[in-house]
């Protein structure tokens, strides 16, 4: 409580707003690009609402794999066979943790939406994904600013480097990631049950091979070269735009032709 009271106790009330302030800009980004058949309100909340809360269920699930704090020491080691075999086990719960999240995103999604008679037209499972993923990064956010905020205050340059980050970084990566699993289920949609299971198969695959490649060099460049992984991160974003008009085309063109 003495690290509350030395600069006034607004650390919930910072790590609030500059969790929040990301992911709503972000959401109202993205509902824009479905502004010719729009979800409803209460859809678009309750999503959201069961994204942040999956976070919980995430901590629990990621609690059981052991993580390796000396990442890049051990991808800095010669190439021999023992160099390699760390390096693989080091990586493992990277891999694991970014596969849990996806997951955790995608269950998200579907018990608050695709279950719903709402969930009527392809691109709705990018937009329902990004929802989920919106939420499960406000209340992520929320964690890690309230967390820099007890330790160095929420006026220190680590509190607005680390929202910042956040803005950059970490929510366009959930954006991305859950918006490329929206994309292969989207893509499905009309499909028959094996090819939907295949399609959510790769999906997910591909979400966590984009989620673990950003928090492995993240965490191997020990944050000095954030500025290209960002860039990378925004070309993806470009082509999440591009993909989500593709989408949108494919529930167009199964529409019946006389409506």
């Amino acid at each position: 409580m003495k690290a509350l009271d030395g600069w006034g106790g607004h650390s919930i009330l910072f790590a609030v707003l500059f969790g929040l302030a990301p992911t709503i800009f972000w959401l109202w980004f993205w509902l824009q690009e479905d502004e010719d058949k729009p979800e409803p309100a209460r859809m678009i909340l309750k999503t959201f609402v069961v994204g942040g809360f999956s976070v919980v269920i995430a901590f629990c699930l990621e609690r059981l794999v052991a993580f390796n704090p000396d990442i890049a020491g051990n991808f800095q080691s010669s190439l021999s066979v023992a160099g390699i075999k760390a390096a693989l086990i080091t990586l493992w719960p990277i891999l694991a943790w970014a596969f849990i999240e996806e997951v955790v995103k995608y269950a998200a999604a579907y018990i608050a939406a695709f279950r719903k008679q709402h969930f009527d037209e392809p691109v709705d499972a990018m937009v329902y994904m990004i929802t989920a993923a919106l939420g499960f990064a406000a209340v992520e956010n929320f964690l890690f600013l309230f967390s820099t905020a007890l330790s160095s205050g929420a006026n220190s340059s680590s509190f607005v480097f680390t929202g910042n980050l956040r803005f950059l970084g970490a929510t366009l990566l959930h954006v991305v990631t859950s918006a490329t699993l929206g994309a292969f289920i989207g893509f499905s949609f009309y499909k028959n049950s094996n090819i939907k299971k295949g399609s959510l198969g790769l999906g997910l695959v591909a979400a966590t091979v984009l989620h673990t490649l950003f928090n492995f060099f993240i965490i191997i460049d020990e944050g000095k070269n954030i500025f290209g992984v960002l860039v990378f991160l925004w070309i993806i974003t470009t082509v999440i735009i591009f993909v989500f008009e593709v989408v949108k085309k494919v529930g167009a063109k199964s529409l019946p032709s006389n409506l």
